[in-house]
């Protein structure tokens, strides 16, 4: 009797160690599909990433045109942006030969589209100086090519002789 209750428990423990050793087995191939999963999942996004981006860009003929396109765009931007800033700083710098003070310059919206591949902007300027050096400056100016939309001036009666003047102006420059 005793004998047998020995072989139960022998058998029991034998079984326990069995069932350990299968959890802990199980287990660690539960973490191992886990992680295999998660690596098929980046690769899968990685290969519809780039089977998108293959779907775009199959023909690089097109791929490449669409870049130059991109490329070309962005010059003419910076030409534009150039001869903006050239205008400005030539109507700056006949204002102060004129020894007349260009207190603010101010594009107004967004340039206009013209035909022949021009392009309308319109600039507020406020300039203060004398009557006479305000006019030969607007007059140097229309002949640059702006045209004086609306003119206000603004006398100061402490100094006669200085003027303020709200200039709205409109020039063109190449698209």
């Amino acid at each position: 009797m005793k004998h047998r209750e020995a072989t139960i428990n022998i058998l029991a423990s034998a079984a326990i160690l069995i069932a350990i050793a299968l959890s802990v087995n199980a287990w660690t191939l539960w973490n191992e599909r886990k992680l295999v999963l998660e690596e098929t999942n980046k690769l899968q996004t990685e290969l519809t990433r780039q089977i998108r981006f293959a779907n775009e860009h199959s023909d690089y003929k097109t791929y490449q045109i669409t870049l130059l396109e991109k490329q070309k765009k962005l010059e003419q931007q910076v030409e534009h942006n150039l001869n903006l800033n050239n205008i400005l700083q030539r109507l700056q710098k006949q204002a102060r030969a004129q020894s007349i003070q260009l207190s603010s310059m101010q594009l107004e919206g967004k340039p206009v589209t013209l035909q022949n591949g021009l392009q309308m902007q319109k600039l507020q300027i406020s300039a203060v100086g004398n009557f006479y050096s305000l006019l030969r400056w607007l007059r140097q100016v229309e002949r640059d090519g702006c045209k004086v939309k609306e003119l206000r001036l603004h006398s100061d009666m402490q100094a006669k002789e200085v003027l303020k003047m709200d200039i709205s102006l409109e020039f063109h420059t190449e698209n």
